[in-house]
């Protein structure tokens, strides 16, 4: 068995093993708060690894290349965020901290994130066509009606200061463009050489996008603690992301 294909049963093994956890920590707080903590940086740091060793398959020299590195990069800046989360929660004992220093992580994230898909859309931007901006702009639509109506007011209305307020908008707003991008990425490559691979890259985008933009709708209502179940689904999606940049590398 290669390296590889240890990191890919390493990933199946662990969505199981956190599921049991998730189970078990419904019916026992002080264990999940102390066991999500643990396990959140190992499942970020996994779509990390993946992604970079993505980018020593195809080498910096490449577009694709390049591309996976700033996925790495992207996601290592929320690796530490998840780490300095944890310390927070762990060490600190204040639960669910936000604001707090993990936003500086995780915002510095979206940007590589950002860079790594749009220079998959400039390598195929003559597949532009009409029905790609058709699907894209409905589902940028979709996103930012929902945003919109039901997060930025109650951004506004639940913060108890500014930066709360400025964070709680800021975060759906950079998940949508997120989730646009995917999206406009996953219609792009329908049915070509790399579908797959790309189709299991997009949905982890897009899947990431949609359960961040549900937690802080959560926060802002105040129904989140830690071992909610959103919290499963945010690990399995990073789970996903490390399957799909492992898929990617040996597919193209």
């Amino acid at each position: 068995m290669s390296r590889l294909d240890k990191f890919y049963l390493l990933c199946i093994v662990l969505a199981f093993v956190s599921l049991i956890i998730y189970i078990y920590g419904y019916f026992n707080r002080e264990f999940i708060v102390i066991a999500s903590n643990i396990i959140f940086p190992i499942s970020a740091l996994l779509p990390t690894l993946s992604a970079y060793m993505a980018m020593k398959h195809f080498g910096l020299k490449s577009i694709l290349g390049r591309a996976m590195f700033a996925f790495s990069i992207g996601l290592f800046f929320w690796f530490i965020g998840e780490i300095v989360w944890a310390i927070y929660v762990i060490v600190y004992g204040i639960e669910v901290p936000f604001p707090s220093a993990a936003d500086l992580f995780y915002l510095l994230g979206y940007p590589p994130l950002y860079f790594g898909l749009i220079s998959y859309l400039k390598v195929f931007k003559d597949a532009f066509n009409r029905i790609v901006i058709s699907i894209s702009s409905i589902a940028g639509l979709i996103v930012i009606i929902v945003t919109s109506i039901l997060i930025v007011p109650e951004a506004l209305i639940s913060s108890s200061n500014l930066i709360e307020g400025i964070l709680s908008t800021i975060y759906p707003v950079f998940d949508s463009l997120l989730i646009i991008l995917a999206v406009m990425g996953a219609v792009i490559f329908f049915g070509g050489r790399i579908w797959m691979s790309w189709l299991l890259i997009a949905i982890g985008f897009i899947l990431l996008g949609i359960v961040e933009i549900s937690y802080y709708y959560q926060e802002l209502l105040g129904l989140i603690w830690e071992g909610h179940p959103l919290e499963l689904i945010w690990l399995w999606v990073y789970l996903h992301l490390a399957l799909a940049f492992y898929s990617h590398a040996k597919q193209v």
